[in-house]
């Protein structure tokens, strides 16, 4: 464990003990934590292609007291592990090694779960009922989470969704049914139709149907019926039944007329509202909303592959590191057992330029691993991941990535990407939709602009009788004298109103008119931009590509500068600080090239983002429900 301090019997002096007992462990002997487990069954101990900081020189542990300090410290580590093993016992009974525990920089990573790219997509798409956007600030702004529900919420509004503006087309059925007893003294007979006291029993049912058509026009249907039972002298009939059937229409000719108005603006549209009740402005919200979900997954599928890279450069970054450490350890012991042998390369100085070398590498170690200001570690990058993929912030295991990001040259033809990116991109689809939703509003304002006629039409037919059914001479029932068809009325005529000036309709087609110019020009910049981004994405894949290989050139030269220089040093041809001076180099290119892997991979994930093609590429179908939507990972 980095910081524990071990006392080594032999050695001339404590302050040249080191605090980190994993390095002391012979590379040669045990694989790197960082590497996969079939790194050391398929590549020899010892071969020319291999990393000097993988070679293992026996005559470096040739001086007995450097063999004296490795004993030393191997006992040392196997107490410890017995030590980690016993564990401190927490409050719950259980030992703090049972119990998951966040990880930092002072432990080795171990224990790896091996991650490939298809089961992240597929864990990720299974644990996303919320999408968790690298840049999405939850907490503080919940508002702006995107979830497998919200599509089914646009859809489902009750007040602008496509089912509310369709429901002002629906039948509308209405009843009643009242009755009353009256007595009342009149002090003039003839308001009381021939009596001074007034008694009556009076009821009376009803039922419509109202139903608001597509082209706009309103049809009522009706039915009435009525029973009177008074003591006037002048009734016919002591009791008497009346029944009527009425059907009227109101076709609007001009103003509020057509389908196509009625299914932007929806009746009982005013100008200037926006004509949020129509359906067609509903159907495009609802695809809209559809279309921002989509860019949505689609952010946040780069955002997990951009996770798994840069996790996979941040274990790159480690293991070179930690191979370095274990190179600086050896090379400060061979010094310090020159000077304990006071041979000459063993001088004070030497010895202190190396030890410091060793510990700039373990605390360069602990920032790979654990994060530094404006540096992000390897467990910051692994619990991101996590986050990403709906996974538990802290495991037994550490999620490794193993698939192979990829170092072959890939060629783009960039008018067909931006061609395809045009046609595919989510922003522009959903700018098209806005252009497309302004047109519509301009349409219907124009409607406004016309007077308002209207043209309407009843017809009615009236029954009457002393009773409401049964047969008999005239009047003996109420329904037998209805369809005899003796008593039929109807009305017909035009209404028609118009503003002076109509300024309001002409305010809000003009305003549609600039609505709509501001989305078109808005839709020709965003193509503009997209282009930009077609080209600067094919850029980038050119010269990242460019860049990984200058930085395997670099590793080739640098390695073989190492290897020369290790030579050279134990030959007593060259000081210490041009062997420093190679490790220091050698990580240097190592690190400039996991980078540069991690990039070139992250440029091809961002071509397909620009080109509007990422979730076809990689199997992702997005399945609308009513109940929300459901995110399908069908890649291999």
């Amino acid at each position: 464990m980095l910081g524990s301090v071990i006392a080594i019997a032999g050695c001339a002096s404590n302050r040249n003990a080191p605090t980190d007992t994993l390095a002391q462990s012979e590379p040669q002997q045990q694989r790197s934590p960082f590497m996969p487990a079939s790194f050391l069954q398929n590549t020899p101990l010892i071969s020319e292609n291999q990393s000097p900081y993988q070679r293992d020189d026996p005559s470096r542990t040739a001086d007995s007291l450097i063999d004296e300090l490795e004993d030393a410290l191997q006992l040392a580590d196997v107490n410890q592990q017995k030590e980690r093993q016993i564990g401190d016992v927490g409050l719950s009974g259980q030992t703090y090694s049972e119990v998951a525990q966040p990880r930092n920089a002072t432990e080795l990573p171990e224990n790896f779960r091996d991650l490939t790219e298809s089961e992240m997509l597929s864990i990720a798409m299974a644990n996303s009922p919320v999408l968790r956007p690298l840049g999405i600030r939850i907490l503080e702004n919940p508002d702006a989470a995107t979830t497998l529900l919200d599509p089914a919420i646009a859809q489902s509004d009750p007040f602008f969704g496509p089912d509310a503006a369709l429901s002002a087309f629906d039948s509308q059925l209405s009843a009643g049914l009242n009755t009353q007893n009256n007595d009342r003294v009149f002090n003039n007979t003839i308001l009381g139709g021939d009596v001074q006291e007034l008694t009556q029993d009076f009821s009376t049912a009803n039922a419509g149907l109202r139903k608001q058509t597509i082209s706009g026009a309103t049809i009522n249907l009706g039915a009435l019926h009525q029973y009177d039972n008074n003591n006037r002298d002048g009734n016919r009939f002591r009791n008497y039944w009346e029944t009527q059937y009425e059907a009227s229409i109101r076709q609007p000719l001009l103003q509020g007329a057509g389908r196509d108005f009625n299914l932007i603006a929806g009746p009982n549209a005013r100008p200037g509202f926006n004509f949020s009740n129509g359906i067609v402005i509903a159907r495009l919200n609802v695809k809209m909303t559809e279309t921002d979900f989509e860019i949505e997954v689609r952010d946040f599928v780069r955002d997990l592959y951009t996770a798994y890279w840069g996790l996979q450069q941040q274990y790159e970054n480690a293991r070179n590191i930690h191979v370095a450490k274990d190179l600086a350890y050896q090379t400060w012991q061979s010094v310090l057992a020159r000077r304990q042998a006071k041979l000459t390369g063993g001088e004070a100085n030497k010895e202190a330029q190396a030890r410091a070398r060793y510990y700039g590498f373990v605390r360069q170690l602990q920032t790979a691993l654990g994060g530094d200001a404006g540096q992000t570690g390897l467990y910051v990058s692994e619990r991101n991941l996590r986050r990403l993929m709906g996974l538990p912030i802290v495991d037994h295991q550490l999620l490794r990535p193993i698939d192979e990001a990829p170092t072959v040259r890939f060629r783009f033809d960039f008018d067909n990407l931006a061609s395809r990116a045009i046609g595919q991109r989510a922003e522009l689809t959903r700018q098209s939709l806005r252009v497309q939703q302004e047109e519509q509003r301009l349409i219907a304002s124009k409607n406004f602009l016309l007077p308002q006629l209207d043209m309407i039409g009843r017809y009615r037919m009236r029954g009457f009788g002393d009773d409401l059914t049964g047969g008999g001479e005239r009047f003996a029932s109420a329904y037998k004298d209805l369809f005899s068809l003796d008593h039929q009325e109807w009305e017909f005529g035009v209404e028609m109103g118009v503003a002076a000036g109509r300024r309001q309709a002409h305010a809000a087609v003009r305003n549609a008119s600039l609505q709509v110019r501001r989305e078109r020009s808005v839709l020709i910049e965003q193509q503009r931009t997209v282009r930009h981004q077609v080209a600067d994405a094919h850029a980038e894949v050119a010269s990242s590509y460019a860049a990984l290989e200058a930085s395997m050139a670099q590793v080739d030269a640098a390695s073989e500068r190492l290897r020369a220089s290790q030579v050279q040093f134990k030959a007593d041809k060259i000081q210490i600080e041009f062997l420093l001076e190679a490790q220091e180099e050698l990580l240097r290119a190592q690190t400039q090239l996991a980078g540069d892997v991690a990039r070139y991979a992250i440029s091809l994930v961002n071509i397909g983002t620009v080109g509007g093609s990422l979730l076809d590429d990689v199997g992702i179908h997005i399945h609308r429900g009513c109940c929300g939507n459901q995110l399908i990972y069908a890649g291999q």
